[in-house]
């Protein structure tokens, strides 16, 4: 194995990990719920309440039930691992942003209940990889943003709020996470892996007469 390869495989085990990582926070708080009967639900968002604003930190780690946590962990692992290995160290960043502003921007147009679960974040990872690979020219995180809309391409319709008014689903906090993805999707475009440069035919025409001109100044040497 060349340097080359131990890098890649290095950057994969770590993305991987922070993946896992993220993913299983949200496990560890709903078990230790159900394990000392604690209603860690009473902490989630609560619109354009002071006290809500706490929701904006907690609630990707609150959900209702074990399947509301089941449907929501693998897509969140999936995009995590995606963000991590693909943006390296700057993908901290980028996930605190889209942390901060799905919650925030649920906080400001969501309905007078309490919001909670990760598919806010979800959905505003999904919207960033999308868009991200709609808009930069590099093959994998293409590939990558084919992979999301084909395993999530359901996921537009969550942002209808006549499909969910008199249900629990919070579609504010799909809304809010399909908006700060895109945001910032643009905002780090000149971020990532950069798309292969391929030399246009007119660079490779000067090329080829400029290996000519080399060729025919050799062979006049060699003659003298």
């Amino acid at each position: 194995m060349n340097e080359e390869e131990k890098v890649e495989k290095s950057e994969l085990l770590c993305s991987v990990r922070n993946a896992l990582i993220l993913t299983v926070l949200p496990w560890a708080v709903h078990t230790a719920g159900v394990m000392f009967d604690f209603n860690t639900n009473r902490y989630g968002l609560i619109p354009l309440e002071i006290t809500g604003l706490r929701g904006i930190f907690t609630m990707p780690f609150l959900h209702a039930n074990w399947e509301h946590l089941i449907s929501n962990t693998p897509a969140l692992f999936l995009l995590l691992f995606g963000l991590f290995l693909f943006y390296g160290g700057k993908a901290w960043r980028i996930l605190l942003y889209l942390y901060l502003l799905s919650g925030a921007l649920t906080w400001l147009m969501g309905r007078e209940t309490t919001h909670i679960g990760a598919s806010g974040l979800v959905y505003a990872l999904a919207a960033f990889h999308f868009v991200s690979g709609v808009i930069k020219k590099e093959p994998r995180q293409r590939a990558f943003a084919l992979l999301v809309a084909f395993l999530y391409g359901g996921f537009i319709w969550a942002f209808f709020p006549t499909l969910y008014f008199g249900t629990s689903i919070s579609w504010e906090g799909h809304l809010s996470g399909l908006l700060a993805g895109i945001l910032f999707a643009f905002y780090y475009r000149q971020e990532g892996p950069k798309p292969p440069v391929y030399p246009s035919l007119e660079e490779e025409d000067e090329e080829g007469e400029f290996q000519e001109e080399t060729t025919s100044i050799d062979s006049i040497s060699s003659s003298s």
